[in-house]
C-alpha cells in the first residue's frame, strides 16, 4: 500500500555520513551536520484525554441579577419618595465599588440627580462614569419637573434585617433608638424579616412605647409578610410564655396600621390564651391620614394609547396609592392588543402599593394568556420592579 508517511520514513542505505566508512576520501570532506535532534515517538506524547459528554456541564455564572443592600435601599427610599435619602444612600456607596463596574448603582444616582433637578451632581457623576467605563454616560434629560423633590417626606428610613435574634438585634435597636431620637416619623420596614426569637420580638415591642415618649412615630412598612411571620408562630390555647411577645407585638402591629377589626380578634385570642386581659385599642395611636398629596399634578395621568405604534400605552406621571384608574386601563389595553407594550418612560416613580397591585395585574394578565412588555423604564422603578419580582415574569426594558 502506498503511504506517503512510510516513504518520508525510509532512509536511502547511500545517503548519510556512515555510508562513507572504509572509503578513504578523495575530496574534502564537508563537516558532518549537526544532528537532528531525535523526534519523539508519538507514543511519548500524552494521550489526549477521552471527554464524556455526559459529564460536561456549562457553568452559569449569575451576574447582577439580584441589587446590592444599598441599591434596595435607594429603591426603596424613592418609592417612598425619598430622593434626598435615596441619593445619599447610593452616593455613598459608588466609591465602595470602584473597579467592580456594576452599572446598576450608577444609573439609580444618574436618575435620582436627575429627578432632583441637580445638573452639577448629574455632571460630576457623569465624568467620574466616563472614567470608570471608558463609555458614554446617560444624558441629561433636561428641566424636568422632579415631582419628588420637594414633598420628600420628612423622617428617616431603617430595614431590618432577614433574622432578627438576641444576638443581632441589640445592634439594630440602638440604630432605632438614635434615630428616633430626632422626634421624626421613622420608617420601619419589615419586608425582609423571615425569623425573628422571643427576645428580638420583647425588644422590638418596647420600641413602641419609647419612641413615643421621644416625640416620634414609628410607621411599620412591609407589615403583612411580617404578620403572617408573627401569626405562624403563635396558636389560639398554645400558652407558652416565649409566645407572648410574638402576641402582643402583632397586636401592636395592628395597633400602628390602623387595622381595628384584626386588633380584637388578635386581643380576643390572646386573652383567651393567656387568661389575662388584653391591651386595649387606643384611637389615639391610630395613624392619621395622609394628607392629600401636595402635587396632585404629579399624580398618573391617563395612559394614552402611542399615535405611531398601536400596540404601545404610555403612562405617566406618578404611580401611587395603588393607581387604580391607571391599572384598569393597562388591564384593558393588555387585553385588546396581541403584542401589548406598556411604556413607563414618562413614569418618574411607582410606590409599593402599586408596585404589589402591577405584580397582581402581571400576574392576572399572564395567567388569561397576556404578556405584557413594560419598555423604557427609569432604573428606580426597574429595581422596583425586581424587588416586587415582575421583572421574573414579564419582560421590562430599561429606559
Amino acid at each position: 500500500m502506498f503511504s506517503l508517511f512510510r516513504k518520508k520514513d525510509v532512509i536511502p542505505d547511500n545517503a548519510g555520513p556512515a555510508t562513507q566508512q572504509g572509503k578513504a576520501p578523495n575530496t574534502i570532506a564537508r563537516p558532518l551536520e549537526p544532528a537532528a535532534a531525535p523526534i519523539p515517538a508519538r507514543s511519548d506524547a500524552p494521550a489526549p484525554e477521552a471527554y464524556n459528554l455526559s459529564e460536561l456541564s456549562i457553568e452559569v455564572e449569575e451576574t447582577a441579577s439580584h441589587l446590592s443592600p444599598a441599591e434596595e435601599e435607594a429603591v426603596v427610599l424613592h418609592a417612598n419618595g425619598q430622593i434626598a435619602l435615596a441619593i445619599r444612600a447610593l452616593a455613598a456607596h459608588i466609591p465602595a465599588i470602584g473597579g467592580q463596574r456594576r452599572t446598576e448603582s450608577w444609573l439609580m444616582l444618574f436618575e435620582l440627580y436627575q429627578q432632583a433637578g441637580d445638573r452639577k451632581a448629574f455632571d460630576d457623576l457623569a465624568l467620574a462614569y466616563v472614567l470608570e467605563f471608558e463609555i458614554s454616560p446617560p444624558l441629561w434629560r433636561g428641566n424636568t419637573t422632579a415631582p419628588d423633590a420637594a414633598p420628600a417626606q420628612a423622617g428617616s428610613y431603617i430595614a431590618l434585617p432577614a433574622q432578627l435574634n438576641a444576638n443581632s438585634f441589640e445592634r439594630e435597636l440602638d440604630r432605632l433608638i438614635d434615630v428616633c431620637k430626632s422626634g421624626n416619623t421613622v420608617r420601619l420596614d419589615f419586608s425582609k424579616v423571615s425569623e425573628i426569637d422571643p427576645f428580638a420580638a420583647a425588644e422590638l415591642l418596647s420600641l413602641w412605647p419609647r419612641t413615643r415618649k421621644q416625640g416620634a412615630t414609628l410607621q411599620p412598612l412591609g407589615v403583612a409578610s411580617f404578620a403572617a411571620l408573627l401569626q405562624s408562630r403563635i396558636e389560639t390555647g398554645r400558652r407558652l410564655p416565649a409566645e407572648a411577645p410574638f402576641w402582643l407585638l402583632l397586636i401592636e402591629l395592628m395597633q400602628a396600621t390602623g387595622e381595628a377589626e384584626r386588633f380584637e380578634n388578635i386581643a380576643i385570642d390572646y386573652a383567651i390564651t393567656f387568661e389575662v386581659s388584653p391591651p386595649s385599642w387606643d384611637d389615639r395611636l391610630v395613624p392619621r391620614q395622609a394628607p392629600p398629596k401636595s402635587a396632585p399634578q404629579a399624580a398618573a395621568q391617563a395612559p394614552t394609547p402611542s399615535p405611531t405604534m398601536p400596540d404601545r400605552l404610555i403612562i405617566s406621571g406618578i404611580l401611587i396609592d395603588g393607581a387604580p384608574l391607571v391599572l384598569n386601563q393597562m388591564r384593558e389595553f393588555v387585553r385588546q392588543h396581541g403584542k401589548p407594550t406598556l411604556d413607563f418612560a414618562a413614569v418618574s416613580r411607582v410606590d409599593f402599593e402599586t408596585g404589589g397591585q402591577l405584580l397582581n395585574l402581571t400576574m392576572e394578565l399572564l395567567s388569561s394568556g397576556h404578556a405584557p412588555a413594560f419598555t423604557r423604564v427609569n432604573e428606580l422603578v426597574l429595581g422596583l420592579m425586581r424587588l416586587m419580582g415582575i421583572a421574573d415574569l414579564v419582560s421590562i426594558s430599561r429606559q
